[in-house]
């Protein structure tokens, strides 16, 4: 994703605040290593300086920001900041710690009134709808399936969904674990518990939806695709499609018609590699420029793609997005 977080970057200042939120890992005893590699990620690919917003809770203070015991000090860090990057960890406890530190309003605050940068990648991802998915609960220590409540981050943007990462995950091999480790029997189960105008909006690995707010324009960036799921069938929006945010919600509720525009250029894609360290009415029929996906997987998709060479378009900030990866 280094292109991509180049192009965001682009529109900030020489002296541009960049902080990353320690909270979704800050309970891993490497939390530090993790950091520190954050931090030579962003400053040596993408020539961002970073300060990192420590998980306040933890028993030592974390590298490269003041005030590491000081709750009102890291809130004030990540509102006043520039860029705010949050990724890998656990959905689950990074909701707990946003919600005893306050930092979830400030979140909400930062996507609503359109200020600066904002990127919720992988676990993160996961908590921005009003749904939230407990990944390691579910998936390694076999609770029941069940949604927590999220940020609600697109709330304030009119969109009820539940935001599922890593939506074509192929790791498991022998075993589903598309829909970021869910497989189709869980999300369908799932499913069934959403209000009827929402939606499962999943997002491929080395994707990403960007939602630039001063052009009201929702953008899918990189090799895969947005899916947006109702009652298990799922609508595919490919890489390079750009709509405006009514046309999302018309898709995300329901609402006929939706028209979605083809895809105005080939997938942006990174030219280099990186990495990092989820039974109702009838389906709605598709609409131009997407596909529809009922639940089984893509053969070409789940095989994998060959990275195709592609150039971003930079344009104007306030905006934010979120992904599956890095």
């Amino acid at each position: 994703m280094v292109t991509l977080h180049r192009e965001l970057v682009g529109h900030l200042g020489k002296d541009a605040d960049a902080v990353i939120l320690e909270t979704p890992y800050g309970f891993q005893v490497n939390r530090d290593d993790i950091s520190i590699r954050a931090r030579e990620y962003f400053r040596r690919s993408v020539g961002l300086a970073t300060v990192v917003a420590p998980d306040t809770s933890a028993d030592a203070p974390s590298i490269g920001a003041p005030g590491a015991d000081d709750a009102d000090k890291v809130r004030d860090l990540v509102r006043r900041a520039d860029w705010v990057f949050s990724g890998p960890g656990s959905p689950s406890y990074a909701l707990n710690r946003w919600h005893t530190l306050r930092l979830g309003e400030i979140l909400r605050e930062r996507v609503a009134r359109g200020y600066g940068v904002t990127v919720m990648a992988s676990a993160a991802a996961c908590t921005v709808g009003f749904a939230a998915l407990p990944v390691y609960e579910v998936y390694k220590a076999g609770h029941p399936p069940a949604w927590l409540t999220g940020l609600d981050l697109l709330g304030a943007l009119g969109l009820p969904v539940a935001v599922i990462p890593h939506y074509d995950n192929a790791e498991g091999g022998t075993h589903d674990t598309r829909f970021c480790y869910l497989g189709e029997p869980r999300l369908a189960a799932l499913e069934q518990e959403l209000p009827e105008e929402s939606a499962v909006l999943g997002i491929d690995e080395h994707t990403a939806v960007i939602l630039d707010l001063s052009t009201s324009l929702v953008r899918v960036w990189g090799r895969g695709v947005m899916t947006i799921r109702r009652r298990g069938a799922g609508l595919l929006v490919p890489g390079g499609t750009t709509l405006p945010p009514e046309q999302l919600r018309d898709l995300v509720t329901g609402t006929e018609p939706a028209v979605v525009p083809l895809p105005r250029r080939p997938a942006d894609t990174d030219t280099d590699t990186d990495s990092d360290g989820g039974v109702g009415a009838a389906p709605p029929r598709p609409a131009p420029g997407v596909r529809r996906h009922c639940g089984r997987p893509s053969r070409q998709r789940s095989r994998g793609s060959t990275r195709r060479r592609g150039r971003g378009t930079p344009g104007p900030w306030p905006r934010w997005r979120w992904s599956s990866s890095r």
